[in-house]
């Protein structure tokens, strides 16, 4: 089992797939890491939680979403100084070079495709979790 620093962090996962949600939930449950976990359905409802003081240690969102595509979402989190510091990873079925390049220039820490098995699937969230719980430093849950 991972060490584990006393707070848990904040995961929120922005996704409109309720079937990508659990699958995602379940693998990072999977992971062996412990965290918070938090689920919007859209870049709306994203943007509005984190200004009513939702305050993640990582974002986890998807793109192509209703109401507010994930690029949106990721450029209004950007311009906003009190959340500049969250690490966003995007995590997407596009494999568009496009949304690659705009996701970096907006912010993103990473893009990664979303793999289609199971199996595919918990090993890159212990990549990821490996990455950001026991390699990195988060940065603290921004002050209201």
């Amino acid at each position: 089992m991972p060490e584990q620093k006393t707070a848990l962090p904040l995961i929120v996962v922005a996704d409109d797939d309720a079937d990508d949600q659990e699958l995602l939930a379940e693998a990072l449950r999977e992971s062996g890491y412990s965290f918070t976990l938090e689920t919007v359905e859209d870049g709306d409802e994203l943007v509005q939680a984190l200004e009513g003081g939702l305050r993640p240690n990582l974002i986890i969102l998807d793109l192509h979403m209703p109401r507010m595509h994930g690029l949106v979402a990721l450029e209004k989190i950007r311009a906003n100084p009190a959340f500049r510091r969250i690490p966003i990873l995007v995590m997407t079925t596009s494999w568009s070079e496009e949304d690659i390049e705009r996701a970096y220039d907006l912010g993103a820490q990473s893009f990664i495709i979303k793999p289609v098995l199971f199996d595919e699937l918990l090993a890159c969230v212990e990549r990821v979790c490996a990455y950001w719980f026991a390699t990195c430093e988060l940065p603290p849950a921004p002050a209201e």
